[in-house]
């Protein structure tokens, strides 16, 4: 826990009350990716100027709004090996203040947290062609417009499509996630925006692909909270579906004992 204090405070309070220099030492911790210490508690502290590439989730339970807000979840958006971004774990609902935040998020202001838009643009369209030529002959219409059931049918048959490829499985699950990384970038661009659905598909299929065949060494790190919240709409659902009889598979028999 990092936090202020004085020797006024509450006695449960004093284990965790440092002064500047032990707090400082515990900074340095976190940013190194070697140490065991993996998880901090904070009010304020770390919120904004902290630096650390190597973090990857943080647990939001504390009311944020504006440029704080857009601060503080930038503290675990950093590019670190095989991290593309972070995670935000929300446990509040500020999906709206976000909302509010990027409104005011000026062009300018865009321009100097990262590369030029029209340059990720550039990137998410060449990598959108290779993953569009990997389904080539393959009609997967019913994902974008179908019922749920209908979706939930096209994977398995997409997924046969991909691995009937030649090192079609490792060839998608690198195109999909550079994709990703990509199309993350260039939202809310309108080249983005009119492919997100397909996008939402492909990501479905690699989703499928990870979790049902083996992948030697690590796996990819899977679409960051950005995307999912994106392409979501594309495979919800409103209504019961039959998983088993949507992807043609037997029924277990299930019983209690």
């Amino acid at each position: 826990m990092v936090m202020t204090g004085s020797a006024s405070d509450p006695l449960n309070f004093q284990p965790h009350i440092r002064n500047k220099e032990r707090r400082e030492s515990i900074k340095k911790r976190m940013k190194d990716f070697a140490d065991p210490l993996k998880l901090t508690i904070v009010r304020d502290m770390w919120l904004t100027g902290f630096d650390a590439p190597c973090l990857h989730t943080m647990y939001i339970d504390k009311p944020m709004r504006g440029h704080g807000l857009m601060q503080a979840i930038a503290r675990v958006n950093r590019v670190f090996r095989d991290k593309p971004g972070g995670l935000i774990v929300d446990y509040l609902g500020i999906a709206d203040e976000l909302k509010k935040a990027l409104a005011d998020y000026t062009e300018g202001s865009r321009e100097d947290t990262g590369i030029p838009q029209e340059e990720a643009v550039a990137i998410m369209l060449e990598k959108y062609e290779v993953v569009s030529t990997m389904f080539s002959g393959f009609n997967y219409s019913r994902f974008l417009t179908g019922t749920p059931t209908e979706r939930v049918a096209v994977i398995p048959a997409a997924m046969e499509h991909v691995l009937g490829k030649k090192d079609g499985k490792m060839r998608l699950l690198q195109a999909v996630t550079e994709l990703s990384k990509a199309f993350a970038l260039s939202v809310p661009h309108e080249d983005a925006l009119k492919i997100k659905d397909n996008v939402g598909f492909f990501q479905a299929v690699r989703s499928a692909i990870a979790k049902n065949t083996q992948v030697p060494g690590k796996t990819e790190e899977e679409l960051d909270t950005a995307v999912r919240q994106i392409v979501s709409k594309a495979v919800s659902s409103d209504q019961v579906v039959d998983i088993f009889s949507a992807a043609g598979l037997k029924k277990p028999d299930l019983y209690t004992v």
